[in-house]
């Protein structure tokens, strides 16, 4: 990271014994462990919170309770559900734009392919 060697390490500890002294070095380095301890905690609970902020700000959710998340689940399974509801708007939007359209007859409304893929009631 610094691309410090050996040698640059043992000049660094010759001047701290030199300047603090055998008996308060210790008591220097323990108090710069913390110093540094503190400072890397502080930096990074400040970029946790950073990251943390600009993720909330990507994402657009309306509401994160889990009561509302449900419902508003069914409701977007019930209306995907609503093939009928959806044939009809377009056979009106195609009676509207005087297009020639299959009677009611000619398609069915619902179709025989067993159960939905999805229980809009199990969510």
């Amino acid at each position: 990271m610094f691309n410090v060697g050996i040698g640059e390490i043992l000049v660094i500890v010759l001047v701290c014994l030199m300047v603090f002294g055998p008996e308060r070095l210790p008591e220097v380095a323990r108090q710069l462990g913390r110093a540094l301890g503190k400072l890397r905690i502080t930096t990074q609970t400040a970029l946790d919170q950073i990251r943390d902020e600009a993720n909330l700000q990507e994402l657009n959710l309306p509401d994160l309770r889990v009561g509302s998340l449900r419902s508003q689940a069914r409701d977007y399974v019930r209306e995907l559900m609503d093939i009928e509801g959806q044939m009809e708007e377009l056979r009106k939007a195609t009676d509207e734009a005087g297009m020639d359209t299959p009677t009611s007859k000619d398609i069915p409304l619902t179709a025989d392919v067993g159960p939905p893929p999805v229980d809009p009631d199990a969510t």
